[in-house]
């Protein structure tokens, strides 16, 4: 199996680590010199007072680190309830990552939800205790009620910038903290655990590239559609990007892959593949590994890698259309599937491999052809509970045996 690499990339993924062989003698210096002790501030806010806080731009609401917006309108109504009930709700977090300057370590969705009930932004929904008030936005529940919420308040933690004593220290400390308060809650998917504890320059060109139009629709993640003048105010693009956006969240909020961070991790995949030779062990502990490399490329080294992405996912439309990654069990098409993905994508990656123009529909006549082919119960490659390193290698040669003679 021969794998095409930048002369950059590096040869291991083991080439990166710390040694972490400590004496008794230096964990008791490092916890004499406060190593991982945090500074902290306690507060409250008055939940009537949130909106205007956090508009105030010394406040971050999307740090790199944070999961993406999770909660439908049910949750967010359940949130409304506790704090007219008056029962009590979890504190929020924040880092003070510069003097006077604060980002959400935990407590996004709970910010967000309070400043979109304030501007009226949802009506609320599923209540029980309160089910008089479903149907009804901030502006339009009863004056007692609103007074009732208004003077509630929120506990406020700050782990103070005196925390860390360098910006990478920091960046381990809030990330070590966002990673144990969110695991007693929600389960954290692998990748969101990544994104919080592993940021940096290589996860967030998979942020980036997983918000390419032709992988989404690959995937079947949601992408803006466009927005057409069937409304009155014809001159206001704003208006009409706002609605566009409004519609695209509602659908990613309901998208699994999307909202718990899988398709970020798809993006990753790709570049784990490229090391597939040196799998051994876990598939999660190999995707770890290949973001740390990633994080310690340059910038100029990241932008080929993003290029490259960008290239060969084209390459798979451009040759299979909607049917790139999906397989043909016999009968119909199946979803988009990482075992087709992975091996596809690592073939078309190579620079040799470019599609000929106008024969996406005669290349998928022939992909279903080669499914039907290598399906069978003395066959087992795709039947999907074979992922071994030796399973992947054996699709990856057969897919780029198909390609070579069928495609190009």
């Amino acid at each position: 199996m021969n794998i095409e690499r930048f002369s950059f990339e590096l040869p291991s993924l083991n080439k990166l680590g710390e040694n972490l062989d400590l004496t008794y003698e230096n964990v008791n210096e490092k916890y004499d010199k406060g190593y991982s002790r945090v500074v902290t501030e306690s507060g409250s806010y008055k939940v009537s007072l949130i909106k205007e806080i956090f508009a105030q731009p010394n406040y971050n609401l999307h740090p790199d680190f944070q999961r993406r917006i999770t909660w439908n309108n049910q949750k967010r109504s359940r949130l409304i309830e506790s704090l007219i009930i008056n029962i009590p709700i979890p504190p929020i977090f924040l880092y003070e990552y510069d003097y006077d300057k604060y980002e959400i370590m935990d407590g996004l969705q709970r910010i967000s939800t309070i400043i979109d009930f304030y501007s009226d932004n949802f009506k609320l929904s599923g209540l029980t205790e309160w089910h008089e008030l479903n149907g009804l936005k901030y502006s339009k529940l009863p004056e007692k009620i609103k007074e009732g919420i208004d003077r509630r308040q929120i506990q406020v933690i700050t782990l103070l910038k005196e925390s860390a004593s360098s910006d990478q220290r920091a960046d381990t400390i809030k990330r070590l903290v966002f990673e144990r308060l969110n695991t007693g809650g929600v389960k954290l998917m692998p990748q969101e655990i990544r994104n919080a504890i592993l940021d940096g320059i290589g996860n967030r060109m998979c942020l980036d590239l997983s918000q390419n139009c032709i992988f989404r629709r690959l995937w079947d993640i949601p992408v803006s559609d466009p927005i057409f003048n069937d409304i009155e105010d014809l001159d206001s693009d704003d208006y009409y990007q706002l609605i566009d956006d409004e519609k695209l969240q509602k659908k990613l909020e309901r998208h699994t892959l999307y909202k718990r961070m899988y398709d970020v991790e798809l993006v990753l995949r790709f570049f784990a593949m490229r090391y597939l030779d040196q799998l051994d062990g876990s598939l999660s502990s190999f995707l770890d590994k290949t973001l740390i490399v990633l994080n310690n490329y340059s910038t100029d080294e990241i932008s080929q890698l993003s290029s490259l992405f960008e290239c060969t996912i084209k390459k798979a439309s451009d040759m299979f259309g909607d049917k790139a990654f999906r397989m043909f069990d016999g009968n119909k098409w199946t979803s988009p599937a990482k075992m087709i993905y992975d091996p596809m994508m690592l073939v078309l990656s190579k620079s040799d491999i470019v599609p000929r123009e106008g024969k996406i529909e005669t290349n998928i006549i022939k992909l279903q052809d080669f499914y039907k082919g290598n399906i069978s119960e003395e066959n087992p490659t795709f039947d999907g509970k074979h992922q071994s390193k030796e399973d992947i290698i054996n699709r990856i040669e057969l897919i780029e045996q198909f390609i070579r003679s069928e495609c190009i």
